[in-house]
């Protein structure tokens, strides 16, 4: 940190601060982070990347008001310290490193009772566990909140909330190694469109930006039989799918950029309704190949007048499509309407076709679709279908590993983020065989007998 910048009683005050003075982050992510001015970081590093000393930094800079990067408000101020349990994180790991980070006469008293620490300026900094109840995390507000490895997300919702007082707009930070697979934290604040700056901002660290641990023990890991499965998570900070993905063909080969249909293509849509959870469609494209592109979605809760409205939107002059399949529960009367979701998409003009509910066959037709180590893939998806292209990424086996029946696992669907993807699979396995614009089916001149009109 560079203090001929400030007048001369600050940088009497700063000459105090000891190793903060002299803190160099291991590499331009971390700087880039430490800049960032977002109210939700997130930084996701391999184990001794460096991210706890990142966050240790974070609280001491704000505690003592000498961020040099950030306007932050003046101490006194209030800050939040989670960690995983309180013994062997924060008594064993978080403490100890903030104490060593803090020169010793800024600290004006440690209460263990209360587990926190008060400063000379009257910051106070409490220290917190996930094992505690989620009553224990609610009270007054919080400038700046600092979580280290991944919270669960009611205690991540009640120090977001901590964060919003009168005159105070706070920040959380997260610094974890992912290795509990694809959870709430991928779905929310990872792998989410809305997860931008200024409210989220992400990045990732591995264990080979740290300079100051020996190359040859770090290349040691990576040929470690116990550490195969984990070291994307464990080197890298990367997500893993802990349960394993069901569409593991999907990959950057199927998407594509924005597509509008040729005058050629044949129009399919799959549409999955739904009473509580929103209606999802898809529109594809069907080519003289063969090939299917998925140019389009719909994912909203809607009455099924506008959900019909809104496909006729985006159709244009190529509605009714060629093709609409639906899952067959829409062909059952619905108690108050008295009519069914499909009869009631017929009045609409809008024919549709009940689905081949074969899930197996159904996923196993999907994977050879996406496979393109033939060759092209034949299905493949646009760019501004952010919600298929999610549910391709998140879509995982679900975790028997917790049931009952460990000793007799059961293959079964995660039953979440699969609603269009449930469509792509209504389309695809109704085994459409192009036809181009203007194809008419004609009927051959055949005999048939005069007394029982058959053949």
């Amino acid at each position: 940190m560079d203090i001929s910048q400030y007048d001369l009683i600050t940088q009497r005050y700063l000459k105090q601060c000891g190793q903060l003075l002299d803190y160099v982050p291991n590499n331009q992510t971390l700087l880039r982070m430490h800049k960032s001015d977002t109210k939700v970081r997130l930084v996701l590093g391999g184990k001794r990347s460096g991210k706890t000393t990142f966050g240790v930094v974070e609280v001491c800079w704000a505690a003592l008001g000498i961020h040099p990067y950030l306007d932050l408000p003046k101490p006194p101020l209030a800050i939040r310290v989670c960690s995983v349990d309180f013994t062997s994180g924060i008594q064993a790991i978080i403490m100890p490193m903030i104490k060593q980070w803090l020169p010793a006469h800024c600290i004006k008293e440690e209460r263990k009772e209360k587990r926190e620490i008060e400063l000379v300026n009257g910051t106070i900094i409490d220290f917190k566990s996930y094992d505690q109840d989620i009553e224990k995390f609610e009270g007054v507000a919080r400038h700046l909140v600092w979580m280290d490895e991944e919270p669960p997300r009611d205690i991540y919702e009640s120090n977001y909330m901590r964060t919003i007082g009168k005159n105070i707009n706070g920040k959380l930070l997260i610094t974890c190694t992912p290795l509990h697979g694809l959870t709430w934290l991928y779905d929310v604040l990872y792998d989410n469109s809305e997860a931008v700056p200024p409210y989220v901002e992400h990045c990732h660290v591995s264990i080979f930006d740290n300079p100051h641990l020996p190359a040859d023990a770090v290349s040691n890991i990576m040929h470690d039989p116990a550490m195969k499965d984990n070291l994307e998570a464990a080197l890298f900070g990367k997500f893993i799918a802990k349960t394993g993905l069901i569409y593991k063909q999907f990959a950057e080969v199927n998407i594509c950029d924005p597509y509008t249909p040729k005058a050629e293509d044949m129009i399919l849509i799959g549409i999955d309704p739904h009473d509580r959870n929103p209606h999802a469609v898809v529109f594809a494209a069907l080519n003289r190949e063969e090939d299917y592109i998925v140019y389009d979605e719909i994912l909203e809760h809607l009455v099924i007048g506008d959900l019909v409205n809104k496909i006729k939107t985006k159709m244009g002059t190529r509605f009714p499509p060629a093709l609409a399949v639906i899952d067959t529960s829409a062909h059952a009367e619905q108690s108050i309407a008295g009519i069914s979701v499909a009869d009631e998409m017929m009045r609409r003009g809008l024919p549709t076709i009940g689905a081949f509910k074969d899930w197996q066959a159904g996923v196993l037709k999907v994977n050879e679709f996406l496979d393109s180590t033939a060759g092209r893939p034949r299905l493949k998806i646009a760019r501004n279908c952010p919600q298929t292209i999610r549910e391709f990424r998140h879509y995982v086996w679900a975790d028997w590993a917790r049931a009952k029946d460990k000793y007799n696992p059961k293959e079964k669907p995660l039953e979440k983020d699969d609603h269009l993807l449930d469509a792509i699979r209504y389309v695809v396995m109704a085994n459409v065989k192009y036809r181009p614009p203007g194809f008419k089916l004609e009927r051959k001149d055949v005999r048939t007998s005069k007394v029982t009109g058959y053949f």
